[in-house]
C-alpha cells in the first residue's frame, strides 16, 4: 500500500481508490480510512464488497462504484448483469462501472437503455473501456452509444502497458478529440504509474479544460 499512499500524498491530482477483489474486511476498512483521510471522491470495489465497505464511508460524500465485466460470451445474458447491478445498488452502491469491449458497447446499450432510469434511479451509470484496445476511428460510435445510454461517465483503463507500443498518449488524444458531452465524467484506471497520470492530466488540461473538474484517477489498493 506504500506506493498508493505515496502517490496520494505527493501528486496534485484528483484521485479515487480502486480496491482489488478478494480483500478481507480489515483491508477494506483500511482503504475506507485512506479514502476519508485523503478526501477522495470515489471508491471502486468488487460487487460483493459493497455491503462491507458501505458502513465505513456512509455519509462521507464518497461514491461507492462496484465494477462489472461483460465478457463477449455474456452479451446475450445482460439480464443477469442488470440483476447483479440492482443487488449492488440496493446494498449501498452509488452507481456501477460496466467494463465492456468497444465492439460490444452498442449491443449492451441497446439492451439496457430502455430500463436505464429504473435500474439507475438516482444512481450513476459508468461505462469502462480498455483504452489500449480502442482505435482512433471508433470513438464517434462509442460516444453515440454513451449518449443513448445517458451515461454519467466514461472510465478508461490501461490494462496492458507496453510502454511506447501502447501509444497511450495517442489513444487518449483520440478520445478527447471526439469528446462531445460536457456533462459526463472521465475517470482513469492507471494504477500508480505517475507518468501515465501526468500524461492524461496534461492532455485533459490542454484539450478539454472543461473536464478538469470531472476527472479522477483510480489508485490501486
Amino acid at each position: 500500500m506504500m506506493d498508493s499512499e505515496n502517490i496520494l500524498l505527493t501528486m496534485n491530482a484528483p484521485f479515487a481508490i480502486w480496491c482489488a477483489a478478494g480483500q478481507d474486511a480489515t483491508e477494506l476498512a483500511r482503504a475506507a480510512g485512506m479514502a476519508i483521510d485523503n478526501n477522495v471522491g470515489a471508491v471502486s470495489v468488487a460487487p460483493g464488497d459493497v455491503m462491507t465497505i458501505w458502513p465505513w464511508i456512509e455519509n462521507k460524500h464518497i461514491q461507492i462504484l462496484p465494477r462489472f465485466y461483460l465478457a463477449q460470451t455474456d452479451i446475450d445474458s445482460v439480464s443477469d448483469l442488470t440483476q447483479e447491478i440492482n443487488t449492488a445498488l440496493k446494498s449501498g452502491a452509488d452507481g456501477a462501472i460496466v467494463f465492456v469491449g468497444a465492439d460490444q458497447l452498442s449491443e449492451l446499450v441497446n439492451q439496457v437503455y430502455l430500463i436505464r432510469d429504473d435500474l439507475f434511479f438516482n444512481k450513476s451509470a459508468f461505462i469502462g473501456l480498455d483504452v489500449g484496445t480502442v482505435g482512433p476511428f471508433e470513438w464517434d460510435g462509442i460516444f453515440a452509444a454513451l449518449e443513448k445510454l445517458r451515461a454519467d461517465g466514461l472510465v478508461l483503463a490501461l490494462t496492458n502497458d507496453t510502454g511506447d507500443a501502447s501509444d497511450f498518449v495517442g489513444r487518449v488524444y483520440a478520445a478527447l478529440s471526439a469528446w462531445n458531452n460536457s456533462n459526463m465524467n472521465l475517470y482513469f484506471v492507471l494504477g500508480t504509474n505517475r507518468t501515465r497520470i501526468e500524461q492524461a492530466m496534461r492532455l485533459v488540461q490542454s484539450m478539454r479544460p472543461e473536464l478538469v473538474d470531472k476527472i479522477k484517477f483510480f489508485v490501486n489498493i
